[in-house]
């Protein structure tokens, strides 16, 4: 993969092929972000750089023998490491001691066609303290020819003496204009309404956007929110406790769910402040939303967006999400019906 083909980050493209063209490519780095904002790419990019037999200017040729290698999985140099790449029996998807043990056997071995070797470690943040202490004693002598690339969603999983040894690269979720793009690229086929609300609710991650196309369960959900939130007008309670149910039965979406509300409230802002319907994303709900946004005040638009963010924080402080989503739910409720009392946590 070339830096080329890779969505967005040019800066941080810019700082790898600054890297190459100087010479100074470290032995590891850390490479921190939200799921499917492109790290994984960027990796594959930077790695198809380091093996090219004919650099320029920083990046890969893209059609030398190395790079026919990389592009047809075959590389021998490069690896992407999981758990079942050294042991199929092995289930877990977190980055097993047992994989680093392995992984640091093969590191030692020099190259066999490059002049490098490169290891990129997806989910690298799930290493346990042993398995973290075992890569570090790679990462205080390590091989001259050899460079690891650490993924991690959060760099505060690792041990500060791992993060002394490898520069953390942050990234950050894509611009909706970029997901776009790359979504019109992929889907060339599909009608341009659906890309750009994809690309609006996909929270800058591409592969939000491509499970919100492809995957008939996420628009399901999205429905069945919105469903939920739209029948919160009016004195009937069980609507409270529908919405509640969905996002509890629907847990291990939480980050999801939140966005779909989030851009489902900006919505009803969107229509009741300025009238400008072609700034919505939900499109297909409009009835929803101008429903929504003709029956409460001015103001309200904003007051839900306050409380799903202020639950939204609740969830990064390890409070129980059932509690968070009956709460949330009851004050939504408050708010849509401008009841003057709360209910908090």
């Amino acid at each position: 993969m070339l830096f080329s083909e890779v969505t967005g980050h040019k800066n941080i493209k810019d700082v790898l092929m600054r890297a190459v063209t100087s010479h100074r490519i470290g032995h590891a780095y850390i490479f921190e972000g939200p799921s499917g904002v492109g790290k994984l790419n960027m990796a594959k990019a930077f790695a198809m750089t380091l093996l090219c037999d004919d650099v320029s200017d920083g990046c890969a040729c893209g059609v030398c023998k190395s790079c026919n290698m990389f592009r047809s999985g075959n590389h021998p140099d490069v690896q992407v490491v999981t758990n079942q790449l050294y042991d199929n029996s092995k289930k877990s998807t977190d980055i097993l001691v047992d994989t680093v043990r392995s992984m640091k056997q093969e590191i030692y071995i020099k190259p066999f066609s490059a002049e490098r070797k490169v290891y990129i470690v997806p989910k690298a943040d799930t290493m346990n303290m042993f398995a973290q202490n075992s890569l570090l004693k790679v990462l205080e002598e390590p091989p001259e020819y050899c460079t690891i690339i650490l993924l991690a969603e959060n760099s505060n999983s690792f041990l500060p003496t791992i993060l002394s040894r490898a520069p953390v690269i942050k990234f950050f979720p894509l611009k909706s204009e970029e997901v776009f793009g790359y979504l019109e690229r992929t889907f060339p086929d599909t009608p341009e309404e659906l890309l750009q609300m994809s690309a609006n609710m996909s929270g800058g991650s591409l592969e939000r956007a491509k499970i919100l196309l492809e995957n008939d369960e996420a628009n399901e959900l999205r429905s069945s929110i919105i469903d939920c939130v739209a029948a919160l007008r009016g004195k009937n309670r069980k609507s409270i406790y529908d919405l509640s149910r969905c996002l509890k039965q629907n847990k291990d979406e939480s980050e999801f769910s939140f966005s779909i509300l989030q851009e489902f409230f900006r919505d009803v802002m969107v229509v009741k402040t300025s009238g400008l319907v072609g700034r919505v994303t939900n499109t297909d709900k409009m009835e929803q939303i101008e429903e929504l946004a003709d029956s409460v005040s001015e103001e309200i638009p904003q007051r839900l967006l306050e409380i799903l963010f202020k639950y939204s924080d609740y969830i990064s402080k390890n409070i129980s999400y059932a509690q968070i989503a009956q709460c949330m739910s009851l004050e939504l409720w408050e708010a849509i019906n401008d009841r003057g009392y709360r209910s908090k946590i």
